[in-house]
């Protein structure tokens, strides 16, 4: 992943400070670092005290095309330079429509493709933009005192991209740690933000764990001229069911199509393109499809390694007989890696090198996977990420067959529900959707906000927070589930493009995957998987109590069947780090209890049950608690 870092300055600045902000993101790129600086007077215009513009970047070379790639990548006159972390994923179309408009391209990167792509069409270029990216680039074409700075990411967030504006300067990187101790005074941590991490309520999209440095949001773009920022979205989910078939067999060759096309898309590498294979429905049929399209000769990758995390035989990480399936059936050979548990002084020190939170355990696990691919000559890494989130499904199918005044496919969704799980649990289910869908808006709304208002008034909710952390926590909730529709299945839709917490899953990953040497590849969370996924009625994602259901069928004969028979998900608890979490947390606690904490309510949260462990239900709620202590640890 290419680490991307910028900045502005009204007043001027050192010129060092850009370079200090790239030396910060060295370890997001293998293939060399270079900047692109500006001021008033390279731009024709010298005002004395002259502002600065510049943009550097920490360059991997993933593709084929990006061999020739450098980084800033300016126009033929340089008052247009761009750097560009990810890959699109739309290259052949955005190659014929510049082509089409007469556009001369200089050679085949996506960062030309990109830079044509803003000559063309402006602040409006994100539109035309499909893939995992981030971007940032200056113009000084239109008023060289004045240069305009834009930046977008992606329509899910994946690639990282934080910024801090203060009304002088604007400073932007892939990474905290690049922006944090260039400025000046030093931030302060945001309480508020880690109250939400703690109490596992992630309501505010644009924050981080630093007051006055933000998130641009996914699917967003931001422009700064004439110390003017405007932040604009780019793109939206229509959570509407629009693609309606009259079989199940179209769907299916839809969706066989589509997801063959999305692995075909994101495996565009000049090395070998790595393949986690965890033995689950998703990232099995990603390894089979990209192996299917190897042997006919249209996979963009000279060859195809699988990788499997070895959980020890017995354990709940134990899924090696599904993903060694996956290889016999491809006639290939796994590389099997035993599951990576860093000691807890390893997470410590990852909120001190990062500025940020640590990441969770379930994803260091994966460290060693990520290391043996990168030794392999992998730098694109392909994962089923995504799958769970769009393809699960949900009983909500008994609204819409209620809206549509569908009864025959009530019925029939009944039937098949009570005989998989029996009619005392499935007709209360119905009828209670059937009703809440049949209710006016309105009522819906205050049975909502009834609903969560008497969750808060439970005596043991939250109750290691104090009162005023709670009222907070509480007004940041309101704010975020008003933003979406009171529909439940409208509002499940947005919610997983929105929410706040997969932008931070995201961008840990995103660092963990950098820092291995690796480009991560999701073709279950591209723009066309989520959009025809949420187009789709719930009924054909899930029935008969099964999930996926699309995806099983679909596939069946491209994946094994002991795999897509599959109903049991791999666990990977800590117990030994959780116990270890809790006991940090408990000596290191004072910021916490200061500020943010009732002292009897968390020690108790923190205290073992009677077998010495931390119980599974308070684990993810201890994992908070120690992030935050270990970053205030460093930066209280």
């Amino acid at each position: 992943m290419t680490g991307i870092a910028g900045l502005y300055c009204a007043d001027g600045a050192d010129p060092a400070t850009l370079k200090a902000m790239t030396d910060a993101i060295a370890d997001r790129g293998q293939d060399g670092a270079a900047t692109w600086l500006s001021n008033a007077s390279d731009r024709g215009r010298s005002t004395g005290n002259e502002s600065l513009v510049g943009l550097g970047a920490s360059l991997l070379r993933v593709t084929s095309e990006a061999q020739d790639e450098t980084q800033p990548h300016c126009s033929e006159d340089r008052r247009i330079a761009l750097v560009f972390d990810g890959f699109l994923i739309n290259w052949e179309e955005l190659r014929a429509d510049l082509l089409r408009l007469g556009v001369v391209l200089r050679n085949r990167t996506d960062t030309e493709l990109v830079l044509r792509a803003y000559q063309q069409w402006g602040e409006d270029c994100a539109r035309h933009l499909d893939g995992e990216f981030a971007l940032a680039l200056t113009d000084c074409r239109s008023d060289p005192s004045n240069p305009l700075v834009y930046c977008a990411r992606d329509h899910m967030g994946l690639r990282p991209l934080f910024y801090h504006f203060d009304g002088q300067q604007l400073l932007f990187a892939s990474d905290l740690s690049a922006l944090v101790p260039r400025i000046e005074p030093k931030p302060r941590p945001d309480l508020d933000y880690l109250a939400g991490v703690m109490a596992d309520k992630w309501h505010q999209r644009d924050a981080t764990p630093w007051q006055g440095i933000k998130r641009l949001l996914p699917a967003h773009s931001l422009s700064f001229s004439a110390n003017r920022l405007t932040l604009k979205e780019h793109w939206s989910l229509d959570p509407e069911v629009t693609t309606r078939y009259p079989r199940d067999e179209d769907y299916f060759e839809h969706y066989r199509h589509l997801l063959k096309d999305c692995v075909r898309r994101t495996s565009r590498s000049h090395g070998p393109l790595g393949v986690t294979v965890s033995g689950g429905l998703d990232s099995s049929a990603l390894y089979c499809l990209a192996y299917q399209l190897a042997e006919r000769g249209e996979l963009p990758a000279p060859s195809i390694s699988g990788y499997t995390l070895a959980g020890a035989s017995g354990s709940p990480a134990y899924e090696l007989p599904f993903a060694r399936a996956a290889a016999e059936h491809v006639g290939a050979q796994l590389c099997e890696v035993p599951l990576t548990q860093p000691p807890i002084d390893w997470f410590t020190e990852q909120a001190r090198t990062q500025y940020d939170l640590p990441i969770p355990t379930n994803g260091a696990m994966s460290i060693g996977l990520e290391n043996a691919a990168a030794a392999d000559g992998c730098r694109a890494l392909m994962g089923g990420d995504g799958g769970d989130e769009w393809l699960q499904g949900s009983r909500h199918y008994y609204r819409e067959f209620t809206e549509a005044g569908d009864v025959a496919g009530f019925a029939r969704a009944l039937r098949q529900d009570a005989a998989a799980e029996g009619w005392r649990q499935t007709l209360p289910i119905a009828l209670r959707h059937m009703t809440m869908t049949l209710l006016p808006e309105i009522i819906r709304d205050r049975g909502r906000d009834y609903k969560r208002q008497k969750a808060r008034e439970r005596k043991e909710y939250l109750d290691w927070l104090t009162e005023e952390t709670r009222h907070r926590l509480a007004e940041f909730e309101d704010s975020y589930v008003t933003s979406l529709p009171s529909e439940p299945v409208r509002w499940s839709k947005l919610n997983l493009v929105r929410a706040p917490g997969t932008d931070m899953a995201n961008t840990m990953m995103q660092g963990q995957y950098a820092r291995a040497g690796l480009e991560p590849r999701n073709p279950m969370l591209s723009k066309a998987f989520i959009e025809f996924s949420a187009s789709t009625p719930e009924h054909i994602r899930r029935r008969a109590g099964h999930s996926k259901y699309i995806h099983r069928r679909a596939l069946r004969g491209i994946v094994p069947d002991v795999i897509l028979d599959r109903t049991t998900k791999a666990d990977f608890p800590s117990p030994e780090l959780d116990r270890e979490f809790a006991d940090f947390a408990r000596k290191n606690a004072d910021p916490l209890l200061d500020n943010m904490c009732d002292e009897a309510g968390f020690q108790c949260l923190l205290r073992p049950d009677a077998s010495g462990t931390i119980p599974d239900e308070r684990s993810w709620e201890v994992w908070g608690v120690y992030a935050c202590a270990a970053f205030l640890y460093h930066f209280r």
